[in-house]
């Protein structure tokens, strides 16, 4: 590693630790699923205790920079919308927004990359986002779709924007919705796939309102789902 001994600063130890070991994976290129050294090693090189090391670590698994292996080691991790997801969850917890704040927060973030997948998306990025709806067609058709179909439709047009952090986002929160979405196309599966082929029209034809207009009805019907499981868990 290239890192120096660390000095006192008005930083507390472990964001100062946590600063050098992002400078590590930066310095040494370090890629998803690649092994950080232990925290015995940081902790020599730094000149620092393990328990500073192993609370900076911490730190980076919550920004989801990291994995953490129990017993085993630590890697950078392959899924940076994991820091995003953790966030939320956070948040959500602390502030206890209501169903219809996170209905409107969701709303409002796909409205956000659908407008900028109209605007930079490729004709391959098109024919993907196609490709996803198809396969979402075939599984409601036969009666096996699941969440992962939907999200898959969705992660393709964060695809589409060409945009790292909207990426993360957009995954992320999708990701926070896993249960609701799959309650939504449960039950009501030929309006999911009729709003997800108003959506893929909507970008195909670069139509920014008819986008928002498909987004919006769509969210009205997976507004019930937060009934729904609200029923399920009073």
């Amino acid at each position: 590693m290239h890192l120096s001994p660390l000095h006192s600063s008005q930083k507390s130890l472990s964001r100062q630790v946590m600063d050098s070991i992002e400078q590590m994976i930066r310095e040494q290129q370090l890629v998803p699923g690649d092994v950080l050294p232990t925290e015995t090693q940081i902790a020599e090189e730094l000149q620092v205790s393990k328990s500073s090391v192993r609370e900076a670590v911490k730190m980076l698994e919550a920004l989801g920079i990291v994995e953490i292996r129990r017993g085993l080691c630590t890697v950078i991790s392959a899924n940076t919308e994991q820091g995003y997801l953790n966030v939320m969850l956070s948040q959500l917890y602390i502030n206890s927004g209501s169903s219809e704040e996170l209905q409107i927060f969701r709303r409002t973030i796909e409205t956000a990359y659908t407008s900028l997948a109209i605007d930079v998306a490729t004709e391959a990025d098109l024919k993907l986002i196609g490709e996803a709806l198809e396969t979402f067609k075939t599984k409601v058709a036969a009666g096996e779709q699941s969440s992962a179909d939907d999200l898959a439709f969705h992660n393709s047009i964060l695809q589409a924007t060409h945009n790292a952090f909207l990426i993360s986002l957009g995954t992320a929160l999708n990701e926070m919705f896993r249960e609701t979405i799959g309650i939504s196309i449960d039950v009501n599966p030929a309006t999911a796939v009729s709003d997800h082929e108003k959506i893929y029209t909507a970008i195909v034809n670069r139509d920014k309102d008819a986008a928002t207009a498909a987004i919006a009805a769509s969210s009205r019907e997976w507004a019930a789902a937060f009934r729904i499981k609200e029923s399920r868990n009073p």
